[in-house]
Parts: C-alpha cells; structure tokens; sequence
C-alpha cells in the first residue's frame, strides 16, 4: 500500500507501507500521522492554517485517530462529517491516484523494488496543475454530492 499527500502547495513523497503490516489506526497514526502529516505543519505550510482530508478507512475513523487529529491538525475533516463511500469528494481518489498509476505503470516492472522507483519517479514529475485543477474541482463535486443527498453521482 502507498500513501501519498497532495495540497496546493505541493505534494509529499509516497510513503510505501511495509508488506504483511495491517493499517490499524495505531499504525496509521506512528507511521503516517506521526511521522509523515504532522512535519508538514512547518515544512510545506509554514506553521499557516490548512485542512487535512482523508477517506473512510477504519483506522482513518478510530476515536484514536480523530483525537489525535484534534491535537496535532490545524483543520481536519471529521469522520462523522465525511460521507461514507465518497471517493468523488477525494482528490487522489477522483483523479489523481489513476493518473499516478498509468504514470508509475506505462512499463512492466519485474518486482517491488522497480516499481516503487517508478512511482517515487511519478510524484517527483507529477504536474502541480493537475493537482491544482482536481483540488479547484473539489467544492463542485461537494455541491454535486449534497444535490444527490450523498449518494452516487455523476
């Protein structure tokens, strides 16, 4: 699995998880929170007011993950503002996971270790614009998803 962060002011190296380690929300918290989101703080938004947005998964949800969200975000979606199931209300999900992916895979890669080069390769190039316009799109796709009274749309 591969995390990745994206923002209007640039884009974090992926992150990829150790093979075998299922993503409890304690390790979601030391691994990505801890050690990953939280130094963005200073280094990509110079101690300024941002929001940090995730999906759904359950170790994303944990009472401990949202308390230490609390603690340590500056603004944060919280899991009971988040509608279940709402890969359109994502950025990465919407768009640019599959852009990232035909990227990291135009090629076959023989194992682990080349593709995992490919797709550090993929975010060090990946255009900001693509970013930029997917992020800009994001307040449609909520109005488009509060029309649809949170269930799928187009």
């Amino acid at each position: 699995m591969v995390w990745w962060g994206v923002s209007y002011e640039g884009v974090t190296e992926p992150y990829f998880c150790e093979k075998g380690i299922k993503t409890s929300a304690q390790v979601y918290q030391d691994t990505i929170l801890e050690k990953v989101v939280k130094p963005l703080n200073i280094t990509m938004f110079n101690n300024q007011v941002w929001s940090f947005q995730q999906d759904s998964a359950p170790g994303h949800k944990a009472r401990s993950t949202q308390s230490w969200l609390e603690s340590n975000a500056s603004d944060f979606i919280r899991a009971e503002d988040w509608p279940s199931s709402s890969p359109d209300l994502n950025p990465l999900d919407y768009d640019l996971w599959s852009v990232l992916e035909s990227t990291a895979c135009s090629k076959r890669h023989d194992n682990l270790e080349s593709l995992k080069q490919s797709i550090r390769l993929a975010v060090k190039n990946f255009p900001m614009e693509r970013v930029r316009a997917s992020i800009d799109n994001w307040p449609h796709r909520l109005k488009d998803c509060i029309a649809a009274n949170g269930d799928h749309f187009e």
